[in-house]
């Protein structure tokens, strides 16, 4: 029996040890991407990113609770308080949120805001037990998430603000081009940007070896690549929405009216309008062409889920929305959790 009691405690203690390390792997170790994995619609990321949809999940920040993160099901049920950080330019994949803090929201919000501390980090949440790594404590914001590759906006005295890239591990964080290349048409590991020296045609920027590569002479802003196909505010045309196949010069109009803020959603495009008649959040079908008017006021922050479509008030910030195909438009009104409560 004394044999059989102390090979009994040698196993509990060896499984105990082993639980323990097994611990510390698990919170230490970071799971990677197969694949070229994005982690966020280009036209979301356009609109600051504050709705993120991954594996039947919205991540949002919360428009009631100074843009803390929050998450839901697509149909809006089941809505629960994540983390006290208030956040944007949201990306995930079957790991980890990607975020920048929203240093102004966040410095109010933190408990360690009073001390100023990595208030406009770009970070990564585990979504198993919301650890966060901080993969770069300079001041970020926009950011997209390409296989294992975060690129973003980096600010520094020396340099102002410049494109750069770092591992979803924190590793092998540089600057991959010292201009404000916008980091958000992402798509694999191609770059695709209007360009913001000589030109604003569309180039694109292989993230990993650097190189970059003309594709067109559209004179453009804010491309959305959709298949074979990308979506631009024309400059020529008072930045109204038109579309080309990737690499042509053909080109053909999707909007009546300029735009400040555009979103790509499946079968329609949302937009702002500049000088319309009036001004307001339109819906174009893509298949049609019918346009019609949404809700008539001036709005930005256009994001899409599979069942919803977001939209701010561009005075107030308060947040509306609509489900997609519809034309009745309410407040998006969502609790809020306070962190007390947690």
């Amino acid at each position: 029996m004394k044999v059989f009691a102390r090979i009994l405690i040698i196993i509990i203690v060896l499984g105990g040890i082993g639980g323990l390390a097994y611990y510390k792997y698990i919170n230490t170790v970071t799971f990677y991407n197969e694949g070229e994995v994005n982690g966020n619609t280009i036209s979301n990321l356009y609109g600051k990113g504050l709705f993120c949809e991954k594996n039947g999940v919205v991540y949002f920040a919360n428009p009631n609770d100074s843009d803390r993160l929050y998450k839901m099901n697509p149909d809006e049920s089941d809505i629960e308080y994540i983390a006290n950080d208030s956040v944007y330019y949201l990306n995930a994949d079957d790991h980890y949120l990607y975020y920048s803090r929203n240093g102004e929201k966040y410095r109010d919000n933190s408990q360690l805001g009073f001390l100023n501390v990595n208030t406009d980090s770009l970070c990564r949440m585990s979504l198993r037990n919301g650890k966060v790594l901080i993969l770069d404590d300079a001041i970020c914001n926009a950011c997209a998430l390409g296989g294992n590759t975060i690129v973003y906006f980096h600010y520094d005295p020396e340099e102002a603000t410049s494109l750069y890239s770092v591992k979803i591990d924190g590793k092998e964080r540089q600057q991959i081009n010292n201009t404000q290349i916008d980091p958000r048409c992402l798509v694999g590991e191609k770059l695709y940007y209007s360009g913001v020296e000589n030109d604003h045609n569309l180039h694109n920027l292989n993230i990993h070896s650097k190189d970059s590569k003309f594709i067109s002479s559209q004179n453009l802003w804010m491309p959305t690549v959709v298949g074979s196909e990308v979506y631009y505010m024309n400059l020529d045309e008072n930045n109204r929405v038109y579309k080309s196949p990737l690499g042509s010069d053909e080109k053909t109009a999707i909007t009546s009216y300029g735009t400040s803020d555009y979103n790509v959603a499946g079968n329609y495009l949302y937009y702002q309008t500049i000088k319309g008649n009036p001004d307001g959040l339109y819906r174009v079908d893509l298949s049609s062409g019918s346009e019609i008017l949404l809700k008539e006021g001036q709005f930005n922050n256009i994001n899409v889920t599979s069942q919803y479509v977001y939209f701010a008030d561009f005075f107030s910030g308060r947040t509306f929305h609509s489900k997609i195909g519809s034309t009745n438009v309410s407040i998006f009104d969502p609790p809020i959790e306070s962190v007390e409560e947690q």
